[in-house]
């Protein structure tokens, strides 16, 4: 499976578990429909089906992508069982009472109904349903609307800043105010809208997929929570973590590298051709494929170092040496050079020039590299990442064994037809 679908699968747990953190507000008034408290143990295929075809409504292709590979379907499923899985144990040490937690498991409520609803009303139709200005306005100007927009958001920047702290870091999320504020606004009572027609709406709110996807909703916010809260003690890499990982990974020591370039420095002195080498070896992804060549630039467009030395080089010539930059180590080749005149009769001079990259950084490590190249990370980064990523699969299976799950093995889906497989009309307002 590619990392782009993998990709595509969470995001679409995370929508469906509604564990995204977004500037889109609702009301989450007192006497809104009660939370059931009833934590939900298991889903059957059909119950899978209508989630993923509701689902469709509002984004067919991300569904399509998940409903591809008998592969695809089973990492879904893998991620709804550790959020129901996690929310057990959540609900069962509380919290599920936490005033946060009620804030904003109405807030990702009524933006599920309200997108759902939306969907419900744009069927058969060519475009999207899009609530009125008049409507926008009315909801906007009762107080009791505003004071809830205002409790929502700062607690919605509380949660942000909570979960920053846990990882050590600080929330960049700035203050809602100018053009942002009154989007957030008009997002924000947009959504009102829409939920509360949902709600007035019996027949809709009856419907079983709507049943399932407020549950999964609420247990994908207690899922989110529960690691969260237990990042710092149980997830969170410590610094003798990372220093034992780059002990027992000499892969990602930097004299390592340079030894390396040094080496394929030497085989180009060789006389060994050196755009295969640059082909081969160089972590320039931008000239890689093209041995490593950066055509007829002028200067000022590449490092000044690189450069500074391709322009002391004879044609064809070869730097004796390493050269360093803020990115890494290259080994440089002059094609060739020339002087000419620009448009206002200015002497400039254009150079043709390879080099071979060895980053001061390192390629993730992942298990399967179709698809999105990994990253270049520094050594530390990676460290730290792969250390999460084990420490937390420890945590999630512990708790996933302790909260038996009922699945599906398969599902399938039938997915509505469209105007040219794209996806169906949807506003959808966003921050």
């Amino acid at each position: 499976m590619s990392k782009k679908i993998s990709i595509i699968i969470a995001v679409l747990i995370a929508v469906i578990g509604g564990s995204f953190f977004a500037w889109r507000s609702q009301n989450a008034r007192a006497n809104s429909e009660k939370i059931e408290a009833a934590t939900l143990k298991e889903l059957t295929a059909t119950d899978v089906q209508k989630v993923l075809e509701s689902e469709a409504k509002i984004d067919r292709l991300a569904v399509e992508a998940i409903v591809k590979t008998a592969e695809t379907r089973k990492a879904f499923l893998s991620g709804i069982n550790e959020y129901l899985a996690i929310a057990a144990q959540a609900r069962r040490e509380g919290f599920a009472e936490n005033p946060d937690f009620k804030i904003n498991v109405e807030y990702k409520r009524n933006m599920l109904l309200a997108d759902l609803y939306r969907a419900k009303l744009s069927e058969g139709q060519t475009k999207s349903y899009i609530v009125a200005e008049t409507d926008v306005k009315s909801v906007l100007d009762n107080a009791e609307n505003q004071k809830q927009f205002g409790i929502e958001t700062e607690t919605m920047r509380k949660i942000q800043k909570a979960v920053a702290a846990g990882r050590g870091k600080e929330s960049t999320i700035p203050p809602l105010e100018g053009a942002r504020l009154a989007q957030a606004q008009q997002n924000w009572a947009k959504i009102k809208f829409l939920s509360e027609r949902a709600k007035a709406d019996a027949d809709f709110m009856s419907q079983e997929y709507v049943r399932l996807r407020l549950k999964i909703v609420e247990a994908g916010i207690l899922s989110n929570d529960y690691l969260q809260a237990n990042y710092p003690k149980n997830i969170k890499p410590t610094n003798d973590d990372i220093k034992s990982y780059l002990s027992a990974h000499p892969e990602f020591d930097l004299n390592k590298k340079r030894e390396k370039a040094e080496s394929v420095l030497q085989r180009v002195k060789n006389g060994e051709d050196f755009a295969k080498l640059a082909t081969e070896f160089s972590e320039d992804r931008q000239t890689k494929e093209k041995g490593g060549l950066y055509e007829n630039v002028e200067k000022d467009f590449l490092w000044i170092e690189i450069e500074k030395t391709a322009l002391s080089l004879d044609k064809n010539q070869v730097a004796d040496k390493l050269i360093e930059t803020n990115t890494g180590f290259h080994i440089v080749k002059l094609e060739n050079k020339q002087t000419k005149k620009d448009r206002d009769g200015r002497e400039i001079t254009i150079f043709s020039v390879r080099h071979i990259l060895f980053q001061y950084a390192f390629e993730e490590p992942e298990d399967n590299k179709i698809g999105v190249p990994p990253p270049f990370m520094k050594a530390e980064e990676i460290a730290h990442a792969q250390i999460e990523k084990e420490k937390r699969n420890r945590f999630v299976s512990a708790v996933v064994a302790q909260n038996p799950v009922k699945l599906p093995n398969d599902f399938e889906v039938n997915l509505p037809k469209t105007a040219n497989g794209v996806n169906p009309p949807n506003e959808s307002p966003k921050l």
